[in-house]
């Protein structure tokens, strides 16, 4: 543990595993960040490598016409690359663009939308979620304590209401916990783990074959944001409503007044705050497997040899990009070409067909019109003089 952790030990545990997790999972990124990119020559050798290549293969595509390179696409691409070396050499500019997103955002987002329903709260500590949150984990195990006391301790649940009571608060005191620190401390270890190893990923999205790595590692990180955003606006909800039903619990524990079913009912509360967060945890996860960035993962020379199978509308229509002008030179010339070969044999099978004594002669038509071939085919039948 690093020195500037150590002094959020025995802080609560709610309140430490949070700050602990928190300062432990900066540090880690950081380090892990700059242990890559910095000091491993391999990472700076593969990264000359993938540019190379990529420069490469964006220089043949314009040279020989294939795929949908074009002069206009140049400033795009000198704005990606120069956007992941500035992602991959400078921990500020990634963590202000990475980093704080997905680990600061979440959490400032849920209090701007919290502040409404904080303010309507008479309570202290209305404006500090986690200190809230600590005193709840406190105030339920203390009442946990108290039922069990009174129970005794070979009590079952099913014994005496103080029994289940207690049986029922200790769960809830569990509950709360996982449904809380716990979502909110696995995903940022998630974030610290995915941010450390973002710069591997990072260049990866430069060539086609390994964009899809990239792309995944984006929606893990969208996921672990989303979790922790929608992990704090629960608990702010979930602390607005058993405000009451713990300072209830905490006036019946000092007045020796302890009615089980208080405390059964705020358990239940627990139960059902929590369940909500297993909902929300895997909504979150839904909706981030959802993005797409289909700018990065379509195959740009795979549409186009798509494209010489469907006309223009059908193109528009699909939104697949259109062909260049060499693609759309030769697919004309061989549509001609063979607009032209079928003409010709129908109207040889025509005249054929029209009786014997018809003869049919094929000629070249050297004038050019628009649409058509260069040379046309005309076909002209005469009849053949001769005996009836």
């Amino acid at each position: 543990m690093s020195n500037a952790c150590t002094t959020l030990v025995d802080d609560g545990i709610i309140r430490g595993v949070i700050a602990t997790v928190d300062c432990q999972t900066r540090a880690y990124a950081e380090g892990g960040y700059l242990a890559l990119t910095a000091g491993s020559s391999v990472f700076q050798t593969a990264l000359t490598a993938l540019l190379t290549i990529y420069v490469a293969l964006i220089g043949y595509r314009m040279l020989f016409a294939q795929g949908h390179a074009r002069l206009s696409d140049v400033p795009g691409i000198a704005l990606r690359i120069g956007l992941i070396l500035a992602l991959v050499t400078s921990w500020s500019t990634f963590q202000t663009l990475v980093f704080d997103i997905a680990d600061r955002a979440p959490a400032e987002i849920a209090a701007i939308t919290s502040a409404p329903m904080q303010a309507r709260n008479d309570s202290p500590l209305a404006a500090r979620p986690v200190e809230r949150l600590q005193a709840a984990y406190d105030e339920l195990t203390l009442t946990a304590a108290a039922y069990g006391q009174i129970a005794g301790p070979d009590a079952k649940y099913y014994s005496s209401p103080h029994a289940a009571a207690a049986e029922a608060v200790g769960l809830a005191t569990g509950v709360l916990f996982l449904s809380s620190a716990g979502v909110i401390s696995a995903s940022k270890l998630t974030i610290g783990v995915l941010t450390a190893v973002g710069p591997i990923f990072i260049i990866l999205a430069l060539i086609q074959a390994t964009r899809g790595l990239f792309v995944g590692w984006v929606r893990a990180l969208v996921a672990a944001a989303l979790t922790t955003l929608v992990t704090w606006l629960l608990v702010v909800l979930m602390l607005s409503v058993l405000d009451p039903w713990l300072a209830t619990l905490e006036d019946q524990r000092r007045g020796q007044t302890l009615d089980p079913q208080t405390a059964i009912s705020a358990a239940a509360l627990v139960f059902v705050f929590g369940a909500g967060q297993a909902a929300l945890t895997l909504g979150a996860i839904v909706m981030a497997i959802s993005f797409r960035m289909s700018g990065l993962t379509r195959d740009r020379a795979a549409d186009g040899s798509a494209s010489t199978n469907t006309t223009s509308r059908a193109d528009a229509l699909s939104g697949m990009p259109q062909p260049s002008r060499a693609e759309r030179l030769a697919y004309e010339l061989q549509r001609d070409f063979a607009q032209a070969d079928t003409r010709s044999r129908a109207a040889v099978l025509a005249a054929t067909a029209s009786g014997p004594g018809r003869q049919v002669s094929v000629t070249l038509e050297d004038r050019p019109r628009l649409g058509d071939t260069y040379r046309r085919p005309v076909v002209s039948a005469r009849r053949v003089e001769g005996n009836r």
